[in-house]
This record gives C-alpha cells, structure tokens and sequence, in this order.
C-alpha cells in the first residue's frame, strides 16, 4: 500500500510555510517550517503570518488561461473534453461490475416476491464482512492515537537530526490531527472503498480559499486515467471529477483558484452509473432545486503552448492542469504543473493510488472480484434453504375435489392447499403433500 504525500511537496523550496498552530484558546503560538534543514521554528508572538508564496514562485504557478486567446482556449477545453469521454468509455464495462457487486452487500431492505410472496431475501454477509474488517484494521494500524506520521533518519543518527525528525514528525502530526479537519474522515472513507473496488484515490493539495492544505477521498467514478496508463507518474493524462456548488464555487473564485468569467446558474447534474446504484440501495435521491452544483473537470495533461510559455522548451509539451466547466467547455484555469527549477519538467503528482492487491493493469483487484461469484453462490444456496425450511414447516399441496383443478397456476405458498375436483377415493388418497426438503439441525 502506498503512503501518504507530504502536503508541502507542491510548495517550491523558495517559500517559508507559517501556520497558525493554536496551542490554547488564547495562544497566538506559530510554526515555521526552515526549508533549508526542515526543522521547525516556533513563534510565540501575537502576529499570525499565513502561508503566502513569492512573487516570482505566485506568477509561475498562476493561471495563464488569461493569457491565451479565445482560439486556442476552446480548443484546449474541445482537447480536454474528448479525452475525458474517451477514457470513461475505456472502462464503461468495468464500471458495470461494480454495479452488480453492490447488490452483494446487503445494505438494502427488500420484501421477497420470487419465486413467491414472502420468499427471503438475505445477502450473505461474507463480503461486507471482509470489507468492515479490512477498514477497522486497516484504520487502527494507519491511524494510531499518537498520530499517523512517523519520522526515519537515513544515514548517520546524531542528536541534533534526532531533534529534527522529531519537531518533523510532531509538526506533521498536528497537521492531519488538527489543521487538516478533514483528514480522518476522509481517510476512513477511502478505507472502505478500497477493499470492495481495489482501487481508491486520495489528493493532497493546498488549498487557496482555506488556505491550508487538504487531503480529500477521491471516489473511483470521479478519477478518469488514459487506457494504456500503468501508474500516475507515466500516464500521459488523468482528469478529476469536481463537485462544487455556487457557494464553493464563488469562494475558489474569489481566492484565485478559478479564472472570474461569465457561468450559467448551476444545475442538476448527470449521476454516473455507480452513483445512481449506490443511492437506489441506500434509498437517496439528488434535488434539483436545492443542490444545484457546477461539474469542473480539472485534467493533468501535457500541452505544447507558445514560445512565451514554455521558453527553450518550444515545440516539446509540458505538464499542466487544466481546468474546465464541463457545461459550457469554458476553461477556468491553465497552470503550469512542474517546479521553476526543475529542468527535466517533470510533472507534480497530487494523487495518491491505493491498491488493495495489485492486478493486470492500472487498477487493483478488490473483494468483489475476489468474492463477487462465491457470495452469489453462497445467497443463493442461503435463500433456497431458507425457503424450503418454510414449506416444510408451513407444508402446502392439493386437496381431491373432483377431477378439475380449481384456480390458476400460481405457485403454492407455504401452507396453502389447492382443491382439485376428484371423488370416489379414499381421504389418504386424497391429500398429497408436496415434497419439500427438510432442514435437518445439528
């Protein structure tokens, strides 16, 4: 299983990270994050000095998408959408499995009607069995109460780098327990999803509007990669599915996240097919009127933009995040997506893939490939002595009257009797029992 990020690997070396680190109600005490040996300086003053880059580090990271003309924007946001549809339609069939192996949960309530009224309707429990277990297990030895973060010294240990991975690792710590509000919830949503699917994902990102970083659950029907990708870090693209009602939206606007332009109102949007299951168990429906939200797609890609852009590099396409309005195919954001010093431009990594065994391609392989076939044979064969211990606990058949059955064919329900027309036997002749099997107790 893959480990978590450090939020501040996206943060250029240039920049000094001060966050406000409360350590009373009415404490004013500040960590200072010294880039150069990474230890951590501690401000007891009254000023609180936020997370803030250089100007030099702010415009190489800002959006440029004001900088191109309308042209070439529509014809990066056509690029964009192309690809986003063209590797959803690459794994439509895989989706669907999924689709199927919810039902094998048990999560939803039903009134059994076949093969006859009343018959049981029990899912084996195997599979949401293994995937709890797996979760609080998992969450117990990732999650200890001391904080999940812990520091290793490579090469010689002295004690002035003891101090160091120390003030590291409780720094950290404070920051997924306290700063990060998110992070364990998050963190323990992702730990079910993984097991059952195989593949989870999560983000770790800082965050303009909250201004503090952000580690977020990424559901696999919101996380689209190339086909012939084999990990993130050679995948030519991968596009996130984004969520954001006008509220989030105005305030990303307003923190710079997104480019100010003229968007509809926000709508309904189209649930994919893995959504639409999971609220049919669960018995949710999505309103219109009172959860409007605009779909972002926010795409890591290479682009081969202008000389300006891309300096000595023109003619070769570099990393970058864009990000578009999936209504209307308006881009919000061009920003580079690589280091201002690096100069082999290798692309930043956001993501964090979780396998749960690792399989034939990108994806992994979870419990419902694994047990998706013996849970339905395990229902099934539930259900069947279920249903027959009924009938032979509530025994129906046919009672002689005459020789013409009365009624239709519907089947018999345990402890029904069915008249025929027949006369001139005897009463043990006239009663059949139907052979129902037997549960036997042991």
């Amino acid at each position: 299983m893959a480990t978590e990020r450090n939020p501040y690997d996206m943060m250029p070396e240039e920049v000094g990270d001060v966050v406000a680190m409360p350590m009373e109600e009415e404490s004013n005490a500040t960590f200072e994050v010294d880039p150069e040996d990474g230890g951590v300086i501690v401000d007891f003053s009254e000023q609180v000095v936020g997370m803030e880059a250089s100007e030099d580090i702010a415009e190489w990271f800002g959006d440029m998408s004001e900088l191109l003309e309308e042209d070439e924007l529509n014809d990066i946001a056509n690029d964009v959408i192309e690809s986003y549809q063209s590797d959803k339609d690459s794994r439509a069939e895989w989706e669907s499995m999924f689709e199927s192996g919810f039902d094998l949960l048990g999560l939803k309530l039903e009134q059994g009607t076949e093969p006859f009224e009343g018959a049981c309707t029990a899912v084996h429990p195997v599979l949401i069995e293994s995937a709890v277990k797996f979760q609080s297990k998992a969450t117990q030895e990732l999650f200890p109460p001391a904080g999940p973060v812990k520091s290793q010294i490579v090469g010689d240990v002295t004690e002035e780098k003891q101090e160091q991975a120390n003030r590291v690792k409780e720094f950290m710590n404070y920051q997924v327990t306290d700063q990060i509000t998110e992070y364990f919830d998050e963190f323990e949503r992702m730990l079910f999803h993984l097991p059952l699917i195989g593949s989870a994902f999560k983000k770790t990102y800082f965050d303009q509007g909250l201004n503090r970083p952000v580690s977020e659950f990424v559901p696999i029907d919101q996380f689209y990669i190339s086909y012939y990708a084999t990990d993130l870090r050679r995948a030519d693209r991968y596009t996130h599915v984004i969520y954001r009602s006008p509220v989030e939206m105005q305030r990303d606007i307003a923190a710079g996240m997104y480019a100010d332009v003229d968007l509809p109102d926000a709508s309904m949007p189209e649930q994919t097919p893995m959504a639409q299951k999971m609220d049919t168990i669960l018995g949710l429906s999505p309103s219109s009127q009172n959860d409007p939200q605009y779909v972002l797609l926010e795409q890591h890609c290479y682009l081969d933009l202008p000389k300006q852009f891309h300096g000595d590099n023109d003619g070769l396409s570099l990393p970058y995040i864009v990000t578009i309005d999936q209504k209307t195919r308006r881009v919000l954001s061009i920003r580079r997506n690589y280091d201002i010093k690096d100069k082999r431009r290798e692309k930043k990594i956001f993501f964090t893939h979780y396998r749960f065994v690792p399989g034939f391609g990108f994806y992994g392989l979870g419990l419902i490939h694994f047990l998706g076939n013996l849970t339905m044979t395990a229902t099934a064969a539930m259900r069947g002595l279920v249903d027959a211990g009924q009938f032979a606990n509530l025994p129906g058949g046919f009672k002689a009257k005459g020789l013409r059955m009365v009624g239709d064919n519907d089947p018999i329900a345990p402890g029904e009797w069915k008249e025929v027309e027949a006369v001139g036997n005897d009463l043990s002749k006239m009663i059949i029992p139907l052979p129902y099997l037997s549960l036997i107790h042991i």
